[in-house]
């Protein structure tokens, strides 16, 4: 064999085992970031289940389990509220999609150009059907501990978005449209 073909078979066995050194730790990467993905949208997540309702006394237990936590800056009230309205409208749509709509009230909250607390956001005329159709008043009791971790991840945050100000499931109505997640679009 000539030195040339030495040089030149060495190199093709380089490539390959740099190919399948690529193509495993890209597998590696996705596949890491598939199981991570699932576990923060609650796929996986021991400690929430999706039927299962809280008190005030688990509430009081969740929050109390982590020395570090930051104290809720809403009171008891608001925060039962947030996940009423929360579980109403977006009770189907998985854990990210209850954060969205979590994020979409802490941000008119903050927002100048909406009214300053969650009671008055969520109660103001027009903005979220479950108020006047009575979706609302039928989550009370029914609201899920994935419901209430959503919301208290996205009060301690940082929040997944803070920016959208509005959703809808029949398209962008209102602001521009930013995305689509499950069946809710979301806008600036």
């Amino acid at each position: 064999m000539r030195r040339r073909d030495i040089i030149n078979e060495i190199k093709l066995c380089l490539i390959g085992a740099g190919l399948g050194a690529a193509v495993f730790g890209s597998f590696l990467f996705f596949g890491c970031r598939a199981k991570a993905a699932s576990i923060r949208d609650g796929v996986h997540s021991p400690v929430y289940t999706a039927l299962q309702t809280i008190d005030r006394g688990e509430l009081a237990d969740m929050r109390g389990a982590d020395p570090w936590a930051e104290p809720l800056p809403i009171s008891q009230d608001e925060l039962d509220l947030l996940a009423a309205i929360v579980y109403a409208e977006a009770g189907d749509q998985g854990y990210r999609g209850m954060q969205l709509v979590c994020d979409v009230i802490l941000n008119r909250v903050a927002s100048p150009s909406w009214p300053g607390s969650i009671s008055e956001v969520v109660y103001q005329r027009n903005q979220f059907s479950p108020v006047f159709d009575g979706g609302l008043d039928r989550a009370w009791g029914r609201v899920t501990s994935e419901c209430y971790a959503a919301c208290l991840q996205e009060l301690q945050g940082p929040r997944i978005d803070y920016g959208i100000q509005y959703f809808s499931m029949y398209g962008c109505q209102n602001g521009v449209f930013a995305f689509q997640y499950l069946d809710h679009y979301f806008g600036y």
